[in-house]
C-alpha cells in the first residue's frame, strides 16, 4: 500500500513509509524498513550558483541511528543520493546533504567515475536549460539479496537511479552498483517498472 506522498512542482513521489525528512529544498525518504531510499531536490534556478565548498561531515538524523563505521575497508563509499556539489549554492542545504539518510553503500569506482560524471552532466543540463528543476535520486534494493556491510544491517543496493525534471524535459538513468558502473538511459515508466519488480513501495509520477 502506498502510504505517503510529496508533490514537488509537477512531480509526485509516493513511498511506503510515512516518514519524510525535510531539509529545505531537499526531502529524504527512508524505505519501509528504514533504509535510505530516495532524495528529492527542488532547485530554483534563480539561486542556483555552484561553488567548490562542501561541509563533508556526515551526521545522524534523530529518527534512527545510521553508522558510517561499517564502511571502513569494504570498498564501498558513502554514496550521496542528492550530491553535495549540486547543493553548494546554499550552506545549510550543503550541510544537510551529509545526512546519513542521504547516502547508501556505493562501489567506490562507480561512485568516483561513472556516477560522478552523471552528476556533473545533470548540473550542466540545468545550467543549459536555465529553468527550475527537480532531481530525484535513489537506490534499488534487491529483495532476494542478503548482501550487507559486514557486521551491520546496512543493505547494499543493486542499483542507483536518477530522474531529472527541468523545464518541459524529463531524463532518467539507472546504474549498476558494481565495478562495471554501467548506466542506462530509461523512461520514467521503465524506472517505475524496476521499482515494482524489486518490490519497492516507490512510484514517481
Amino acid at each position: 500500500m502506498m502510504l505517503a506522498s510529496l508533490a514537488c512542482m509537477s512531480q509526485t513521489v509516493t513511498t511506503g513509509n510515512k516518514l519524510a525528512i525535510s531539509h529545505g529544498d531537499m526531502t529524504l525518504y527512508p524505505s519501509n524498513d528504514t533504509l535510505p531510499m530516495v532524495s528529492v531536490h527542488k532547485i530554483r534556478f534563480s539561486k542556483f550558483k555552484l561553488d567548490s565548498d562542501r561541509e563533508d561531515r556526515w551526521f545522524q538524523e534523530k529518527y534512527k541511528k545510521v553508522s558510517k563505521a561499517p564502511y571502513k575497508g569494504t570498498g564501498y563509499d558513502l554514496g550521496h543520493l542528492t550530491p553535495a556539489h549540486i547543493t553548494s549554492y546554499d550552506d545549510s542545504l550543503n550541510y544537510n546533504s551529509f545526512s546519513l539518510y542521504n547516502q547508501a553503500p556505493q562501489v567506490a569506482r562507480f561512485n568516483r567515475k561513472e556516477w560522478r560524471m552523471l552528476e556533473a552532466a545533470v548540473e550542466d543540463t540545468i545550467l543549459k536549460h536555465k529553468k527550475d528543476a527537480v532531481v530525484i535520486t535513489g537506490v534499488v534494493y534487491d529483495p532476494n539479496s542478503k548482501d550487507a556491510l559486514p557486521g551491520s544491517r546496512i543493505k547494499i543496493p543493486a542499483f542507483y537511479f536518477k530522474a531529472v525534471y527541468v523545464g518541459a524535459k524529463t531524463y532518467c538513468w539507472i546504474g549498476k552498483n558494481d565495478k562495471t558502473g554501467e548506466i542506462k538511459i530509461v523512461s520514467l515508466q521503465e524506472l517505475n517498472a524496476i521499482f515494482e519488480k524489486n518490490k519497492m513501495f516507490l512510484k514517481i509520477r
